[in-house]
């Protein structure tokens, strides 16, 4: 008998303690956890958790109700099974057990399972650092720091960015390609529970100026021909199937050239030698030079002095009134004696042959517009004679 009173003591006193080392923290416990409570959906312990990232750890376990989703019903529930991390707070029955649970640390709370509770910043800021110019196809690094009101580093700060070509990225630390050239206005934003910051940087992309010079037994030969420094870290140079990774670090100065030796890249002799981007597109290829003796002069018989030196076309205004001035015809001839096929006298003939011989024709017999006037003047002269 005595046996059996001693037991039902020792569990008397134990209870407590078991039902303390069974309590869920609501301030570190996780959304599983939560999820574990009667009457808890995963949407609701979701809230519990938004709820602490917002307003701090709950003082007690009676705020839970503030939660949305949480009311009086439900938090009947749920309140033997739950604590905030100091077991003074919980509503016990009985003075004794109260006291003997608060004798009781929070294994949620020593557990080496869980981390400590950082309740978020009051304030927060971030900072973007990186160039405010990019060249096309080549990858643009840049970093953000979150900050809290005190300037520390806030390592739980989620860090956003958005390109301003309608890309977005997360990180501290982030690389962007830009296709096209423009000028891009680039956002990033901090958050840290429902504290948010923002901060901005202009990035103007242009396309790069390079080209391969040269191409000879020695290696390949790459120009800037620009004001502004070349930073050819990870192209790649290329020559027929070999390729060749730049170093990063490579820098290209302003309206200079620098021969890149075959006895490194180890790339073969070839006219078919590119310089290309990160991301291999091709940025240049070597063109070989024109040799003078391979342009043809121009053909004398296109010249602006053969041109000249054709003889001009008389035009037949010209010949008409030439017409007029060495011919004088009768003003009207019979057509009743004209023989058809008669021959015609020699005289006329001879007259008209004498006619179109003298120096003041002028070259009109080599005109059928004289040829055909001459016939008509000699059937009238024929006609006239027979009359």
């Amino acid at each position: 008998m005595r046996k059996t009173l001693v037991i039902l003591v020792l569990l008397w006193c134990a209870l407590p303690a078991l039902a303390a080392a069974a309590l869920v923290n609501i301030n570190t416990a996780d959304e599983a956890t939560l999820d574990g409570l009667p009457y808890i959906t995963p949407t609701t312990a979701q809230a519990v958790i938004d709820y602490r990232m917002a307003n701090g750890p709950f003082a007690r376990i009676e705020d839970i109700q503030n939660v949305t989703g949480i009311k009086s019903g439900i938090f009947a529930h749920i309140q033997p099974l739950i604590t905030v991390g100091d077991a003074s707070s919980l509503a016990t029955p009985e003075a004794s057990t109260t006291a003997l649970v608060a004798s009781v640390p929070d294994t949620a709370a020593s557990s080496g399972d869980t981390t400590t509770y950082t309740p978020p910043p009051s304030a927060l800021s971030v900072a973007v650092s990186g160039s405010g110019t990019a060249l096309l196809e080549v990858p643009l690094r840049l970093s953000a720091r979150a900050t809290t009101k005190s300037g520390t580093v806030d390592p739980a700060a989620r860090i956003l960015w958005s390109f301003g070509d309608g890309s977005s990225g997360e990180g501290s630390a982030v690389e962007k390609t830009y296709r096209y050239a423009g000028t891009y206005l680039v956002v990033v934003t901090a958050t840290d529970g429902g504290v948010v910051a923002h901060d901005d940087i202009t990035v103007t992309v242009k396309p790069a100026v390079a080209r391969v010079a040269a191409v000879t037994g020695d290696g390949i030969t790459l120009a800037n021909d620009t004001d502004d420094r070349l930073d050819l870290s990870a192209w790649r140079l290329t020559a027929d199937a070999g390729s060749f990774r730049i170093p990063e670090g490579t820098i290209l100065l302003p309206n200079a050239s620098v021969l890149f030796p075959q006895a490194i890249t180890n790339l073969p002799v070839s006219l078919d030698a590119t310089l290309a981007y990160p991301d291999g597109i091709i940025a240049a290829r070597y063109t070989p030079p024109v040799a003078a003796s391979e342009v043809q002069p121009p053909s004398p018989d296109a010249s602006y002095e053969s041109v000249q030196a054709v003889e001009p076309i008389t035009s037949p205004a010209t010949i008409v009134q030439s017409h007029e001035e060495a011919v004088s015809a009768p003003a009207t001839v019979s057509n009743e004696g004209t023989v058809a096929g008669a021959a015609l006298p020699d005289a006329p003939v001879a007259a008209i042959a004498a006619a179109g011989a003298a120096p003041a024709a002028h070259g009109l017999l080599r005109s059928p517009w004289t040829l055909g006037l001459l016939g008509i003047m000699t059937l009238a002269g024929g006609a006239f004679i027979l009359l």
